[in-house]
């Protein structure tokens, strides 16, 4: 395989008699003399072989915190009130990180939260008025005929509920435009959602405005860490609760398990099998998946064989040294290989290039 022989037309027969009882590697010089000398083009030849190829996927993995969270403003167009933490602190689950400028706002709030407050005491303060009321009109009881008793008892209890219907119909606009408000304060907040550290921090310069899609913080969580990866096309592959070994640029072997995958999203976890080990944030792993293999197959490589109109053809030399187009039936098509149907047989050679 891989042996350099050379035809040149031109030379052929005026050599045939020169080359007799010459040894192959005398041949092949003199061929290659005569051919440099006289211009002739050289090809290179490739034997059919039988194998097993493969056509396979490379997976890349990181080693990454599995509990991540990504933060970001829901307002936008806002300056930022002040920032609280640095990249790399360490955070705990509540803890404010950053905050947008809502003086204003917060300032509004505050009257409103005042309102409801005073509200709800007038509420407290007629229900107790009603009360003394009653109680005083109890004691004149005796005194007044049952029909002209009951309608007084009528009037107050109506009079009590017309006051306090008007201040809870006040009460509940108010209470619906404070936690309407509340909540878009919130929105100029960043909390930390987990305990972890701050993995990135864009730039929150003095420039800086929020956008509402624009992420801020992340927050990842590095007591638990794992080969993480997203191949939405080939999570069928793999199976959870299998190991797989995962190689590194340098020649480093690590073997996990498949602990969790999602079809939808093609999210895979991968967990090392003896636990963190040496391996540093960020490392980055692949894995060889095999897709389609074929056993003890003709085969040929994939620069040895042309495509015209969805036909596959080789280049060959005939009986007279003329190169001619041969075609052939192909099969599976893997990494460099390609499977010979039909066409070729075992040793048989083709012009690589």
């Amino acid at each position: 395989m891989g042996r350099k022989r050379f035809y040149a037309g031109v030379v052929l027969a005026s050599c045939a008699l020169a080359f007799c009882g010459c040894t192959a590697k005398q041949e092949e010089d003199h061929l290659s003399a005569l051919a440099a000398n006289n211009g002739a083009k050289s090809y290179e030849m490739i034997q059919v072989d039988r194998s097993t190829i493969q056509k396979t996927k490379v997976i890349s993995a990181n080693y990454e915190q599995v509990m991540t969270e990504n933060l970001s403003f829901s307002v936008d167009g806002r300056r930022l009130a002040g920032v609280y933490v640095s990249l790399g602190d360490t955070v705990k689950k509540g803890d404010l990180l950053a905050e947008l400028l809502c003086e204003e706002e917060q300032d509004y709030l505050n009257e409103l939260e005042y309102a409801i407050t005073t509200q709800e005491m007038q509420i407290t303060q007629l229900q107790e008025k009603k009360e003394l009321d009653l109680a005083q009109l109890s004691r004149k009881k005796a005194e007044l005929p049952e029909e002209e008793y009951l309608a007084k008892v009528t009037k107050i209890e109506q009079e009590y509920q017309r006051k306090t219907e008007d201040i809870e119909d006040q009460l509940y606009i108010e209470r619906m435009q404070y936690d309407e408000l509340y909540q878009w304060i919130e929105g100029c907040k960043i909390y930390a959602g987990l305990d972890g550290t701050v993995t990135y921090m864009g730039e929150l310069g003095s420039e800086y405005s929020s956008w509402s899609r624009g992420k801020v913080f992340t927050v990842s969580d590095d007591a638990e860490c794992a080969f993480l990866c997203t191949e939405p096309g080939f999570v069928s592959y793999f199976s959870e609760g299998e190991h797989y070994v995962f190689s590194s640029s340098t020649g480093e072997e690590f073997e996990t398990v498949l602990t969790t995958k999602d079809d939808a999203t093609g999210m895979m976890r991968f967990e090392l099998v003896e636990g963190r080990q040496s391996t540093v944030l960020g490392q980055r792993v692949m894995y060889s998946l095999v897709l389609e293999e074929r056993q003890d197959v003709l085969n040929l490589p994939k620069s040895a064989v042309h495509f015209v109109d969805g036909d596959a053809y080789v280049y060959v030399f005939d009986s007279e040294g003329n190169r001619q187009a041969k075609k052939i039936e192909v099969g599976l098509q893997a990494d460099m290989k390609v499977e010979i149907i039909s066409g070729l047989s075992e040793g048989e050679e083709v012009i690589l290039r």
